[in-house]
């Protein structure tokens, strides 16, 4: 069931933001054909035409073997597929995933993986993204989830500079297929069977990064920023304990190599976004001058109020949060942090 064969393993990415189109270049690379879907139709002529996305991925040339189509194409020839990837936002997956329900419908016989590889938890609900994913397919497809997480900054990856990354799914079989279509020699996947730990790895390491965004823009050095990574790696292990997911998963690639990449890289939004907040900028002004989503904001929220009802003591979410939602001045959440009650590392 699970062979790979590069002249026959067909793919439908949807989304062609900077990471849906970088993971289509990538694989593109290995020999795949790739369908890669975008709802902005100049997006779809320029790929069609001059073989760049410009706006997300600057002058990344996109292979021949790339198909780009829109919601003005009929989707049905493009998902004679065996993998789907969801590369979009998390407050648009369930609209984007309904959207093709009738065609995973149609293919499901066909279908081999779901694959998701955005970083979040959905506004309203706090599902993790396979948990939406897994509400909006037919029931037969359920059991073909995976997740893709780890540190990958999509312009290094373009670039092909080394990086590694996890793939999840309860289904060990599975994760393997996925793990040899994935992995090159400048792209290692590993394997995870916490996918539950993998993905809220993915989703709070953002919150993180808008703390450690903070830190920076107020002109703090080393000492802070491995302060906030260390302290907030405690976080993220103590919630996902909490969420039913192995405190090991923590550790590795989706966990700690995610935060640290996301905490120090000047190319990572989350991190980008505290800076500008530290500096004085209004939250809703920074948003609408990005044109890429930094999920870290609406998970912040989502995490916040997931604490609050499980009793989860957060301290560095809760003032990421505060600081957002609440306009507490980012100098004095520093002071929050710093004089809460002295008590033991572990």
């Amino acid at each position: 069931m699970y062979d790979i064969n590069k002249q026959k393993i067909k793919m439908t990415i949807i989304g062609a933001g900077s990471w849906g189109t970088t993971l289509a270049v990538t694989l593109a690379k290995k020999g795949y054909k790739i369908n890669l879907w975008t709802r902005n139709k100049n997006v779809y002529e320029e790929i069609k035409n001059s073989r760049k996305n410009t706006k997300y991925t600057s002058d990344l040339y996109i292979p021949e073997n790339i198909m780009p189509f829109t919601d003005t194409v009929n989707e049905n020839n493009y998902f004679n597929v065996e993998i789907i990837i969801f590369a979009v936002p998390s407050h648009v997956l369930r609209e984007v995933v309904l959207k093709f329900h009738n065609n995973l419908e149609e293919n499901k016989e066909n279908i081999k993986c779901i694959l998701n590889v955005a970083k979040g938890l959905e506004t309203g609900s706090n599902l993790r993204l396979s948990q939406v994913i897994e509400q909006c397919v037919p029931h037969e497809l359920a059991s073909k989830i995976c997740v893709l997480s780890g540190p990958n900054i999509a312009s290094e990856i373009a670039l092909e500079l080394p990086s590694v990354s996890v793939v999840a799914s309860r289904n060990e079989e599975l994760t393997e297929f996925m793990q040899n279509v994935l992995s090159s020699d400048k792209f290692r996947v590993y394997s995870n069977n916490d996918i539950i730990g993998v993905e809220i790895c993915g989703a709070v390491k953002n919150v993180i990064a808008i703390a450690a965004g903070v830190s920076d823009g107020l002109g703090y050095k080393a000492n802070t920023k491995a302060s906030i990574v260390t302290r907030g790696l405690h976080e993220l292990t103590k919630f996902g304990i909490a969420m039913g997911a192995n405190p090991s998963t923590f550790s590795g690639v989706a966990g700690m190599g995610d935060l640290i990449a996301t905490c120090i890289s000047k190319s990572s939004r989350n991190r980008y976004v505290g800076e500008r907040i530290a500096k004085g900028e209004k939250i809703d002004e920074i948003l609408k001058s990005m044109y890429m989503v930094a999920e870290g904001v609406k998970t912040a929220e989502a995490v916040y109020k997931i604490s609050k009802e499980m009793h989860i003591e957060l301290p560095i979410t809760e003032c990421v949060y505060k600081v957002i939602y609440e306009n507490l001045d980012p100098a004095e959440s520093v002071k929050l942090l710093m004089t809460r009650k002295i008590k033991p590392e572990l």
